[in-house]
């Protein structure tokens, strides 16, 4: 058996080296040729502002790769017959290497010899001389385009003689605003709560804090006048900035104003009123089945061909998302519900301009109605636990003018299920005692009988009360410790701080008008304080009865007062 171990290895080695060498020419010459073309292209671009978006840092770096991937596919390998000719010619021995690549067709009396001849031969020749790699130059030539192709894109200037550029820049700028709101919606959905709740219905949060107070209204004992009141006051505290944030974050401007004092310009002011009055009130459907036609409307002009009716959907949609956009932001004052709806405005429009895609942009306005509607059931959701929060800080200040009297007991309240029936219970027991409904205390003047009982009518915030008259019984025989005492603390002239004298005549007029129009504004300011400081509503009365009693024990002619002329 003939043995060729040798030599094989040797034309294996050799090939090697000759595909890697093929392949590195290749590549250099289809590198070298793509980034002159590259470069003619972009002088063209330069000139006259066609494809000028083409050229840039990635395509310049795609040239190399693709000409690299090119050369290696269309490549043919070397034989091992090239490598027999290669190892012939370097070593001069007369096509020895190239008889034993095709020694099975040689002579069968030869072939032991030249198996022979090659394997002396094979241990003395080197592949590395045979094939050697020479990649100086062709590296330092490629090197020098890389640089020049990369100078000529950073700094070769561009001519637009045809308004090319600018056209492409205008498109890319609004295909930017698109990704760039359609961002925007996918960020502001994630933070959006997704609640399933029905609407009318409070929140979890909500529905938590209403349960706890019932369940704290069931404890109170009408001798545990102490421990109430600190329950009830932890309880009000707590809700009421329940109250505030909610008044404060979402709904500050939707309760801030009745519809009849809103002007919505051109548009149709019932429609807004309604829109008001629901959402005031916990509900959005109106106002979903607005954004829901919308959606309609939009899908029509999608499929529609016709040009009359594609504008005539185009001014409907713009109607309608004008009004609602103007909704939320002149009567609900919601900055996310208005920037959705602006987004929505902004990619309808998108959807016509040249070069956009219409059917991506009017997805992206499809997710932004979306988006809208998730925003208005949150804003009816936070109506809807305002008003159950208002009313259980109502039912709370009738309890506390129960724990008052000591009549506060949580045993008759055990089973009721919703705060309404507190409310009515807690509104019959006061009228049995002759309480009011706010938080004041009835002052009453009745005229009393010999035993000085009587009936009088009670001034305070909640209206007509049941009083006692006359004098309580006093013994002034009982000794105490009360001991009368001046205090000889000296009085002494204070420091004067500043003043200035003036000569001329007092100003006419009747002191009683200027302090009465003083009162006036005093009451106005504090309509304004309430609702500037967001006070829940359970405080409204007790505050505005301070306030009247003293306007009203104002109201009589300041001792002293007298016109001046």
């Amino acid at each position: 058996m003939i043995s060729l171990s040798q030599s094989i290895q040797l034309l294996k080695r050799v090939a090697l080296r000759l595909n890697l060498a093929a392949a590195g020419w290749r590549i250099y010459r289809f590198t070298f040729w793509g980034a002159v073309a590259y470069g003619v292209l972009l002088l063209v671009s330069r000139l006259t502002g066609y494809g000028a978006e083409a050229f840039n840092w990635w395509t310049l770096a795609m040239v190399p790769a693709l000409c690299a991937l090119a050369a290696i596919v269309l490549q043919r390998r070397p034989t091992a017959l090239d490598a027999a000719r290669a190892v012939d010619s370097y070593s001069g021995t007369k096509d020895l290497f190239l008889t034993v690549a095709l020694i099975e067709k040689a002579a069968g009396e030869y072939q032991p010899l030249v198996a022979q001849s090659a394997e002396i031969a094979a241990p003395r020749i080197q592949p590395a001389r045979v094939v050697p790699f020479k990649y100086e130059k062709p590296l330092g030539e490629l090197a020098l385009i890389a640089v020049v192709a990369t100078l000529a894109v950073a700094y070769l200037p561009q001519f637009d003689p045809f308004g090319r550029v600018e056209a492409s820049t205008q498109v890319a700028k609004k295909q930017q605003l698109l990704e760039d709101s359609k961002k925007a919606t996918e960020a502001r959905k994630a933070q959006v709560k997704a609640d399933d709740t029905p609407e009318g219905e409070v929140s979890e949060e909500t529905k938590k804090a209403l349960e706890g107070l019932k369940l704290a209204l069931n404890k109170m004992r009408p001798k545990e006048k102490t421990e109430n009141s600190r329950e009830l006051a932890g309880q009000q505290k707590n809700m009421g900035e329940m109250w505030r944030k909610l008044a404060n974050d979402k709904l500050k401007e939707l309760f801030s104003h009745t519809p009849q004092e809103q002007e919505f310009g051109s548009v149709n002011k019932e429609k807004m009123e309604k829109w008001t009055k629901e959402l005031q009130e916990g509900s959005s459907a109106s106002l979903q089945k607005e954004l829901d036609a919308t959606v309609d409307d939009l899908e029509r002009l999608m499929q529609s061909t016709d040009p009359v009716e594609k504008s005539e959907l185009e001014q409907k949609i713009r109607k309608r998302l004008k009004e609602l956009n103007q909704f939320a932001g002149d009567k609900v004052g919601s900055k996310p519900l208005n920037a959705a709806l602006q987004r929505a405005m902004k990619q309808l429009e998108m959807a016509k301009m040249e070069g956009m895609d219409p059917e991506e942009a009017v997805e992206a306005m499809k997710e932004s109605l979306q988006l809208s509607k998730m925003e208005l059931k949150e804003i009816a959701q936070s109506a809807t636990d305002m008003q159950k929060l208002e009313e259980a800080l109502k039912i709370m200040q009738q309890a506390k003018q129960l724990n008052e009297q000591e009549k506060l007991d949580g045993e008759a309240t055990e089973g009721m299920g919703d705060l309404a029936d507190y409310e009515e219970f807690y509104q019959e027991l006061m009228a049995q005692l002759g309480l009011g409904q706010g938080q004041g205390e009835g002052e009453g003047e009745g005229e009393g009988d010999g035993e000085g009982e009587g009936e009088g009518d009670g001034d305070g915030t909640g209206g007509r009360g049941i009083g006692r008259g006359g004098n309580p019984p006093e013994d002034d025989s009982v000794e105490t410790d009360f001991i009368t005492q001046q205090s000889k603390s000296p009085v002494t002239k204070g420091e004067v701080l500043s003043s200035f004298k003036s000569k001329g005549l007092s100003d006419k007029g009747d002191d009683k008008a200027r302090f009465r129009d003083m009162m006036k504004k005093g009451d106005q300011g504090l309509k304004e304080a309430i609702d500037k400081d967001q006070i829940p509503p359970g405080y409204h009365d007790g505050i505005k009865n301070y306030f009247g009693k003293v306007e009203k024990g104002s109201a009589a002619e300041p001792a002293g007062a007298k016109k001046r002329e």
